[in-house]
């Protein structure tokens, strides 16, 4: 009863009804972790074989960029002019596909795409595609590769000066002194730069080579210097014009006297120096006769020594017509005419005192045009005026202030009592002959003769050397061009571009000695204690001063040959790399002292790899 009034009451409770599966899997999270990751695999698995799949790309591809750079490269070297030829298609394609066979990374097959777009450059194209191995589940089956690449042989034509100093000193070993009386000695510097210069050649054969095969040039010249410099004939032959046809001479002038009512017949002039006692019967001021040179027309010439002039002759300047000597050697021809100059010079001193007929040949020696001796004074200034026409580089002739005149050492003199008690004549030594540039190719033998022909003696003035190696250089001077670009690999002359490549000039500038002009050298000059061409008037025997005037005219030189866009090597073999040397060069590293002969040969070597280095660009 009671269990009933509890009911009726509501203090009995029923038990809780039981939530469905349904609703319990809702509210369960037990295993939640699994089915999150399950649901998560399609876009790892996407992220992942794609991080696979361009990853296999990323490699194919490089590998595709470099066949590609390969072929082109290959390619290049055999391409010429603008024609894609079979040969240069078959060399690419062969690097090409070395480097990225067919079906690597199972890459379906290509093809190349190869054109010549300008001269000297081959382009290549191509592309291809390599399967993937994850992206394909979700529809990506493929990736694609390419490659685009071209190649650019540098070629450039190159004109290679060499200027050598050969001064007496390098007739001497490294580390000797003097000139060695003007004879070669064993292991001399000048042995050794006949060898570097070979070398120089032979390291640029395969450049050489290389250019010659496409059409293109490399050639090389040689400016020889002492105290004078010899490329006369060479002037000469490019066009007579550019010399005087009379000059100013240190010379002398025999006391002539017409002796034929005292020497009948041919017989009886030529022993007239004979008759030195009887002298004084024809005029109390002669003392002596030297010579008897019998002419047409019954004339006895004979020279006569007095009391006024004890040798026989007066000295002084002397305008002297030179169009005959310049004729006596040229280099056209190879004929020689020599002329006479006894008329001018006379005969030797007594008593050997014979009539002789003396005749002289050019030797191919020049004197310098116009020079201004007052603002080129040995100061710091490195720009020539403009009326100092023999460091301008490009001046062509036109008047005799701008002409070149012979050097003539046979009948220059010095005056008695000027260096001596008796007259004497200067040194005036000739250096071996320039050479204009030239290709080689195939020439090696002509080379080799022409270095192995190379001599020493005389003084050291750089100017000369650097003023002419700059001259024969210079693409806008006195060897330019009728066709400043030209298609002409031939053009003797000195042209800007051929078949559209520009032309690279090198100097390669070898000295063994400092500057060290004299006042009484007959030089390119003239002599200077007599004519006074650089130091502004004549008397003057201070060597020291003359030799600073020089210096700044071998800064003003090195300057000049740069601003033509000469890029300049400079020497100094076994003596000391002076300021004014370093800074001659174009670079610091083109500057070198040396104190070997191996050490000079290896340098020459060094120079023809960086010529000669052509370099490929892409």
């Amino acid at each position: 009863m009671q269990r009933l009034a509890d009911f009726e009451r509501g203090r009995f409770l029923s038990r809780p009804q039981q939530p469905g599966f349904f609703a319990r899997l809702g509210r369960d999270v037990t295993g939640n972790t699994l089915a999150i990751m399950a649901a998560a695999m399609i876009p790892l698995i996407a992220m992942i074989g794609s991080g696979v799949d361009m990853t296999r790309a990323y490699v194919a591809q490089n590998r595709f960029r470099q066949a590609c750079d390969a072929g082109s490269l290959a390619g290049r070297r055999v391409l010429t002019g603008l024609t894609l030829t079979t040969e240069v298609s078959d060399e690419a394609t062969k690097y090409f596909r070395f480097n990225y066979p067919v079906g690597l990374f199972e890459s379906a097959p290509y093809e190349l795409t190869m054109t010549v777009p300008t001269a000297g450059t081959l382009s290549i194209t191509s592309q291809t595609t390599i399967p993937t191995t994850v992206m394909k589940l979700f529809g990506y089956k493929t990736l694609g590769i390419k490659a685009s690449c071209s190649a650019t042989q540098d070629f450039v034509n190159t004109d290679i000066m060499m200027v050598f100093d050969l001064s007496g000193s390098m007739n001497c070993a490294p580390g000797t002194g003097g000139g060695c009386g003007n004879s070669e000695q064993s292991g001399s510097k000048i042995a050794a730069l006949r060898s570097a210069a070979v070398s120089l050649y032979d390291t640029l054969d395969s450049a050489q080579t290389q250019l010659h095969d496409n059409g293109l040039r490399l050639r090389y010249g040689f400016v020889n210097y002492n105290s004078s410099i010899n490329v006369g004939r060479l002037l000469y032959a490019k066009n007579s014009d550019w010399f005087v046809q009379s000059a100013v001479y240190q010379s002398r002038t025999p006391d002539w006297v017409d002796a034929r009512q005292f020497f009948n017949g041919k017989s009886a002039c030529e022993k007239a120096y004979t008759y030195d006692a009887q002298a004084s019967q024809v005029n109390p001021n002669y003392t002596g006769v030297m010579g008897g040179w019998w002419q047409n027309g019954n004339n006895c010439q004979v020279i006569v020594q007095s009391k006024t002039h004890p040798d026989g002759y007066s000295y002084g300047p002397r305008i002297l017509d030179v169009r005959s000597y310049l004729a006596s050697n040229l280099a056209a021809t190879g004929a020689t005419n020599p002329v006479e100059i006894w008329p001018i010079t006379g005969t030797n001193e007594p008593p050997d005192d014979l009539p002789y007929i003396k005749t002289s040949t050019w030797n191919g020696c020049i004197e310098e045009r116009q020079t201004n001796a007052s603002s080129i004074d040995g100061g710091a200034s490195t720009s020539a005026p403009s009326d100092a026409y023999d460091l301008d580089v490009d001046l062509i002739p036109w008047n005799d202030a701008t002409r070149w005149k012979p050097m003539w050492g046979d009948i220059e003199w010095f005056p008695p009592g000027s260096i001596a008690p008796s007259a004497r004549q200067p040194d005036a030594p000739c250096p071996t002959e320039a050479r204009r540039l030239a290709s080689y190719y195939g020439g090696r033998g002509d080379f080799v003769n022409y270095v192995n022909g190379l001599k020493a003696g005389g003084g050291t003035y750089h100017d000369l050397g650097m003023i002419w190696g700059a001259r024969f250089l210079s693409p806008t001077g006195i060897f330019k061009s009728s066709t400043p670009e030209t298609n002409d690999v031939n053009d003797p002359d000195n042209p800007a571009k051929i078949r559209g490549f520009s032309v690279k000039k090198y100097m390669i500038f070898m000295t063994d000695g400092e500057m060290a002009p004299t006042t009484t050298a007959y030089s390119a000059y003239g002599v200077e204690k007599l004519d006074g061409l650089v130091m502004g008037s004549p008397g003057s025997n201070n060597n020291g001063a003359l030799t600073q005037r020089h210096l700044q005219r071998f800064r003003m030189a090195c300057n000049a040959a740069k601003s033509k866009g000469i890029d300049v090597w400079v020497i100094a073999f076994a003596t000391s790399l002076t300021k004014d040397m370093q800074d001659c060069a174009s670079k610091p590293s083109q500057a070198a002292g040396l104190s070997s002969n191996n050490a000079l040969i290896e340098k020459f070597k060094e120079i023809g790899s960086k010529i000669g280095s052509l370099r490929l660009s892409q």
